[in-house]
C-alpha cells in the first residue's frame, strides 16, 4: 500500500481550489441573507386572513432567527459524490439550508448524507436507489464569513487518504481550552461518529477513557434524535434530560446544547431531578458515604460503607420496594369497602359498592398493569372505569358521574395510600428486617448490611436532609406509588430520551427506574469504568446495566483526544494498575514534559512556594484556563486562601454552587471531574494523600492527572507518589 498523501491545506491563496472555494461561500451567505430578507418582510408572509398571515409571519420569523446565527459559518466541509453517472459537491453544515434559487443549499451534519463526512466508507446506497461514491471529502476553516484554509482530507484523484483528517484534529487539539465543553461538530472522528448515530431506539453504552469525547459525543448524539430523519425515534429538544453528576459540570457542559439546536433540553443533576420529582426543593441531598470515603482513614468502615451504598443502589432493589408495597396496600385495603349512590339521568338512582375482596382484586390487576403514573393513579382509574361498567354509563353522563363518585374515591385512596411517602417508606423498609426479607431476593448477611450505620461518624445537616445513596430507593417508591417520567402540566409522560453523563457512577436501581421514565430504548450512557470515583453507587460491570435495560449495547472508544501523549502516557501508567477496559490509544500529539515540583518534606511553607512557581510557569507557558486540583474540597479552600501570600490568586470551587468561568481555579478533583483545562496543577501527588495500596485512591489520582489538555504539572512536599515519579 503506498504511503498517504501530503494534506493540502492552505491559508490563503495556496490551495488551488481556493479561489472557488472563496466565491462559492460568498455565493452562499449572500443566499442565506436573502432568504432571511424574505422570512422578515412580513408584507410577503400573506394568508387568506389575518390570523393565517399572523401564524406564516410568525413560523419565517423563527426561521430566519435559526438561521442567521450561521451567516457568518454557514459550513465547515464538502463531499464531491458521484451518483449515476454524475458528480455533485454537497456542502455540510451545522445547519441545513435549501437554496431553491441556486447551487448554494448546505446539508446539516445530523441528517444521513451529512454523516459521510466523517465516516471512512467511500460508498452508500442512496435513498432512491443506485450506488453512490464518495470523490473527495474537504474541511473548510471559516470565520467571519471569510475563508481561511482548505484540507482535502480524501481525494480521489491525489491517491485516495490524505492524512488531512489527522492534521485537522491536531490543529484543534493544540487550541487552549475555554469555560464551556468544546463543540467537535466539524472534527468528528470515524469511530466517534459511529457511535453518536448508533441505531436510535436501542439503549447505548459508550465506553470512553479520559479525554475520548464521551460527553460531546452524547450532546451530538441528543442533537441527532432531533432530527426529523429519526421518524418514529425523533426526539423533541424539551423532552429531554441530560443527567451530569453535579451542578458545576452541568453549567460548564449545558453552554453546547444551543449550539446544536437543543438548548431546551433539561440538563441537571440526578439528585435535583430526583428531588424534583419528589417534590421536596426543600430536601438537602449529602453524599456522606463519599464524606467518608475521602476523611476516614479506617478502610473497615470505609469497606462497610462502600458495600452498604452498593447494596442500596442494587438492581434487586426494585422487587424488594414492589413487594414491600404490595403488602403495605393490600394491609391497607383489609375491611375497606365503598358505596356510594349515584344520581343518573332518566332514571332511578343507583348504588355502586366495591367489597374488600373486590378491592384487593383491583390492585392486583393495577400491580399487573404497573402503570408509569403509578399505582394510586392506576388505582383510582380502576375503581372509575368499574363505575361507569357496572352503571351502564352513556358517554354523555360519564363526567357527571366521576364528579360525583370524586370524594369517595378520594377518601379511599387516602386512607390506603396516603401514609405512604417517598421517604417514610424508603426508611420504614430499611429498618424493617422482615420487610426486606418479605422478597426472598435479599441473603440474611445483606439484611444485616442494610441495617447497619458505618456513617455515624459523619455529620448530618440540621434540616431535612437524604443521603444521595437513599435516593433511587426513595425514587421506586415513588414510581410504584405516584409514578416518574417527565412533568407534562399534570401528567406524567416519558423522556422522548435521556443521556447520562459519568454513567459509571449511577447505581443499576437507578438505570432500572430511568428505563421506566424513558421511551423503550432511548438511553444513553457515556461513563468509564476506571475512572468511578462514585463505584460505591455505580455498577461493578457494564453487564449489570445491560441487565436492567433489555437489548442495550456496549461500545468502546478506543482513541483518547484530550491530552498531549506524555500526559496520556502518564494517566496510562495510573489506570494500569487497576485497569478494566481495553487499551487506549491517544493521538500522537507531542507536548511539553510533564513537570515534576518537590520540596524537602519539613520545608517551612510545604508545598506552597511550588505551586505558585508551577502557575506562573504554566502561564508563562501561555495558559490561560489553569485549574489547581486538590484531593478534598478543605484543602482547596485552605490553598485558595493561603496562595494569596505567594502572589496567586486562584477562584475556589469547593461547592455545586460554584461556577467554572475561566482563569486560575483550585477545586477538588470530585468537581474537577470531567472538566479540562489548557493546564493542570496536581497538589500534594503523594503516598499521604492518594494511599498506593487503595484502588479507590489510584483512581482519584488517574482522575487528577488527566484533566490538562497541554501541560500538567506535579507538586508534593517530599517524595512524590511512585505512580508519578
Amino acid at each position: 500500500m503506498s504511503a498517504p498523501a501530503s494534506p493540502r491545506s492552505a491559508v490563503h491563496d495556496t490551495h488551488p481550489d481556493f479561489p472557488h472555494e472563496t466565491a462559492h461561500l460568498k455565493g452562499t451567505v449572500d443566499a442565506m441573507l436573502r432568504q432571511i430578507d424574505f422570512w422578515e418582510d412580513r408584507d410577503r408572509q400573506m394568508g387568506a386572513d389575518l390570523e393565517t398571515s399572523i401564524i406564516l409571519a410568525d413560523e419565517a420569523g423563527e426561521h430566519a432567527a435559526m438561521l442567521s446565527p450561521h451567516v457568518h459559518h454557514p459550513y465547515f466541509g464538502s463531499l464531491k459524490v458521484r451518483v449515476g453517472g454524475r458528480e455533485q459537491t454537497l456542502y455540510i453544515g451545522k445547519h441545513g439550508f435549501r437554496d431553491v434559487k441556486g447551487p448554494h443549499s448546505v446539508v446539516g451534519w445530523d441528517s444521513e448524507v451529512g454523516s459521510l463526512f466523517y465516516s471512512d466508507a467511500l460508498g452508500w446506497t442512496p435513498r432512491r436507489g443506485g450506488q453512490g461514491t464518495i470523490k473527495r471529502r474537504r474541511q473548510l476553516d471559516i470565520a467571519a464569513k471569510t475563508l481561511h484554509r482548505v484540507t482535502d482530507l480524501y481525494d480521489d484523484e491525489a491517491g485516495g487518504d490524505t492524512g488531512g483528517r489527522e492534521e485537522v484534529l491536531l490543529r484543534r487539539l493544540e487550541e487552549g481550552s475555554t469555560a464551556g465543553m468544546r463543540d467537535v461538530v466539524e472534527t468528528l472522528q470515524p469511530e466517534q461518529n459511529a457511535a453518536m448515530r448508533h441505531p436510535a431506539g436501542t439503549p447505548v453504552i459508550i465506553q470512553g477513557a479520559a479525554g475520548s469525547g464521551k460527553t460531546t459525543i452524547g450532546f451530538h448524539r441528543l442533537a441527532w434524535m432531533t432530527n426529523a430523519e429519526r421518524g418514529p425515534h425523533q426526539a423533541q429538544a424539551g423532552a429531554c434530560m441530560v443527567l451530569m453528576p453535579n451542578r458545576v459540570l452541568a453549567t460548564y457542559a449545558a453552554r453546547i446544547l444551543p449550539e446544536l439546536g437543543i438548548g431546551p433540553v433539561n440538563v441537571t443533576t440526578p439528585e435535583s431531578w430526583a428531588v424534583g420529582l419528589l417534590g421536596l426543593e426543600k430536601l438537602e441531598v449529602t453524599d456522606r458515604t463519599l464524606t467518608l470515603l475521602l476523611t476516614d482513614h479506617d478502610n473497615t468502615r470505609r469497606a462497610l460503607a462502600w458495600r452498604r451504598a452498593k447494596l442500596l443502589g442494587d438492581a434487586r432493589m426494585l422487587d424488594v420496594v414492589r413487594t414491600h408495597l404490595w403488602n403495605r396496600f393490600n394491609a391497607a385495603l383489609r375491611g375497606q369497602s365503598l358505596r356510594e349512590e349515584v344520581a343518573l339521568n332518566r332514571r332511578e338512582p343507583q348504588v355502586f359498592a366495591l367489597t374488600d375482596t373486590d378491592l384487593h382484586a383491583i390492585l392486583r390487576d393495577v400491580f399487573a398493569a404497573d402503570p408509569l403514573s403509578g399505582y394510586r393513579a392506576g388505582f383510582r382509574r380502576a375503581v372509575e372505569a368499574l363505575a361507569l361498567s357496572h352503571l351502564n354509563v352513556p358517554d354523555d353522563e360519564e363526567a357527571g358521574v366521576l364528579r360525583q363518585l370524586s370524594a369517595p374515591i378520594t377518601a379511599l385512596l387516602g386512607r390506603v395510600f396516603a401514609s405512604t411517602t417517598p421517604v417514610t417508606e424508603a426508611r420504614r423498609l430499611l429498618g424493617s428486617p422482615e420487610a426486606l426479607a418479605a422478597s426472598g431476593l435479599l441473603t440474611e448477611r445483606e439484611i444485616a448490611l442494610l441495617g447497619t450505620d458505618p456513617l455515624s461518624g459523619i455529620p448530618t445537616p440540621r434540616r431535612a436532609h437524604a443521603d444521595a445513596t437513599e435516593l433511587p430507593l426513595m425514587l421506586a417508591v415513588q414510581a410504584f406509588t405516584g409514578g416518574i417520567g417527565r412533568q407534562d402540566g399534570r401528567t406524567l409522560e416519558p423522556f422522548d430520551h435521556v443521556v447520562l453523563d459519568e454513567a459509571q457512577d449511577y447505581s443499576p436501581l437507578l438505570y432500572a427506574l430511568l428505563g421506566r421514565a424513558t421511551r423503550p430504548g432511548h438511553l444513553t450512557a457515556l461513563g468509564d469504568l476506571n475512572q468511578g470515583m462514585h463505584g460505591y453507587k455505580g455498577p461493578s460491570s457494564w453487564e449489570a446495566v445491560q441487565a436492567v435495560l433489555p437489548g442495550a449495547e456496549v461500545l468502546t472508544l478506543g482513541r483518547t483526544y484530550r491530552s498531549t501523549r506524555q500526559i496520556t502516557e502518564l494517566g496510562a501508567r495510573i489506570a494500569a494498575t487497576y485497569n478494566r477496559a481495553a487499551q487506549v490509544q491517544g493521538v500522537d500529539r507531542d507536548g511539553a514534559e510533564v513537570q515534576r515540583y518537590v520540596a524537602p518534606a519539613d520545608a517551612p511553607h510545604g508545598e506552597l512556594p511550588l505551586i505558585a512557581r508551577a502557575v506562573k510557569d504554566a502561564q508563562a507557558a501561555g495558559h490561560v484556563n489553569i485549574a489547581i486540583v486538590t484531593r478534598r474540597a478543605v484543602d482547596a479552600d485552605r490553598l485558595a486562601e493561603t496562595l494569596r501570600d505567594f502572589d496567586t490568586d486562584a477562584q475556589p470551587i469547593t461547592t455545586q454552587e460554584h461556577r467554572f468561568r475561566g482563569g486560575l481555579v483550585v477545586l477538588p478533583v470530585s468537581l474537577a471531574k470531567g472538566l479540562e483545562f489548557s493546564a493542570a496543577i496536581v497538589s500534594s501527588a503523594n503516598v499521604q494523600t492518594y494511599d498506593e495500596s487503595t484502588e479507590y485512591e489510584r483512581r482519584l489520582l488517574y482522575v487528577s492527572a488527566s484533566r490538562a489538555l497541554h501541560w500538567l504539572a506535579l507538586v508534593s512536599a517530599g517524595e512524590l507518589h511512585p505512580l508519578i515519579a
